[in-house]
C-alpha cells in the first residue's frame, strides 16, 4: 500500500495534536486525591515512524504477482440419468403436518362425545 502525502501529514497532524483535556478531579470527593487525577499514560503520544519510500520499494518488490488457479474441467459423466433419492420434507412443513393431525383427531374426539351424550 502506497501512501499518499495527504494521508501520512493527517495521520501524523493527529498523532501530535492533543485532545482536549477533561476535568476529572470533583469538588469535594471522599475518594483519595490519587484517584480522582487522570492516569499519565493518556498524556504519553506514541507518535508511530511512517515508513519511508524506499522501504515501501522494497517491501513491494518482494511481493509474487498473483496467478489465478486454473478453471475446473467438465463432468464427463451425463447428468441425465435418473437418480433415486429422498424426498426431504422440511421441518416446519412437518409440524404443520402433525399440528393438523393432532387437530384432526381433538375434532373427531370431540364430535363422538357429544353423539355419544345426544344418544345417537
Amino acid at each position: 500500500m502506497l501512501f499518499t502525502g495527504r494521508l501520512v501529514i493527517n495521520t501524523v497532524r493527529r498523532a501530535i495534536t492533543p485532545k482536549r483535556a477533561v476535568n476529572l478531579q470533583r469538588n469535594v470527593s471522599t475518594l483519595p486525591l490519587v484517584s480522582n487525577t487522570r492516569p499519565v499514560q493518556l498524556f504519553n503520544y506514541n507518535i508511530k515512524e511512517t515508513p519511508s519510500v524506499a522501504s515501501i520499494s522494497e517491501h513491494v518488490s518482494h511481493l509474487r504477482p498473483f496467478s489465478a488457479p486454473s478453471a475446473p474441467q467438465p463432468l464427463s459423466t451425463p447428468l441425465t440419468q435418473v437418480q433415486e433419492q429422498f424426498e426431504l420434507t422440511s421441518v416446519l412443513r412437518k409440524r404443520r403436518l402433525k399440528m393438523n393431525k393432532h387437530k384432526h383427531k381433538k375434532l373427531r374426539k370431540r364430535t363422538r362425545a357429544l353423539r355419544k351424550r345426544l344418544g345417537k
